[in-house]
């Protein structure tokens, strides 16, 4: 099954890009003249890579192309015949998988669509890992809360706490995160 792409943009190499793209077996299933309902013309269409080429981008588009990054990220090409440093580091701090500015030569769009894939392999990659550190603190502070409370009572030292609240985890079977909120929702089991 090929991918599908969407094909956005106002400039003179959109015809090319698009016979491009059919030649690299990618069928183009919607376009698009700007950018601004991004999100959902992705959704319905069911593209799963985005090839835009615009003459400059403003801030609705701009907003537009980071909210579809944000909310549904899909490997993206992004030309644009002219652009200032500003809007280029708002681009590539979103994510945008390949970024030409200038002349783009249709030729060249296998190596960028390459690269924009591996970009979204990375920044889904790298959101997995935030997501999975921030847990991680998460259940960390719930850990630290409940060897306080249980420290609080006076009877324990802080490394008895943890080797409690381990044991129990340990002998139920749960995660010591599961055992910290069950002692954070009743501290008056360890007075």
């Amino acid at each position: 099954m090929s991918p599908k792409v969407l094909l956005a943009g106002n400039t003179e190499t959109v015809p090319e890009l698009a016979a491009t793209l059919q030649a690299l077996n990618y069928s183009p299933v919607a376009s698009a003249e700007d950018l601004k309902d991004l999100a959902g013309l992705l959704r319905k269409s069911g593209a799963d890579t985005l090839v835009a080429s615009m003459t400059s981008i403003g801030s609705t588009d701009l907003d537009a192309l980071v909210n579809m990054q944000r909310e549904s990220p899909v490997t993206t090409i992004l030309h644009l015949e002219q652009a200032d440093s500003a809007t280029l580091r708002d681009l590539a701090a979103e994510g945008i998988g390949s970024l030409v500015v200038g002349v783009i030569q249709a030729s060249r769009l296998p190596l960028l669509l390459d690269i924009a894939d591996a970009r979204l392999r990375q920044l889904l990659q790298m959101r997995t890992q935030i997501a999975d550190l921030k847990s991680t603190l998460q259940e960390r502070k719930l850990v630290d809360r409940a060897k306080g409370l249980i420290m609080g009572s006076g009877k324990y030292s802080e490394e008895q706490a943890y080797h409690a609240l381990r044991k129990l985890a340990m002998n139920q079977n749960r995660t010591m995160a599961d055992i910290a909120e069950g002692v954070i929702s009743s501290p008056e089991l360890f007075n």
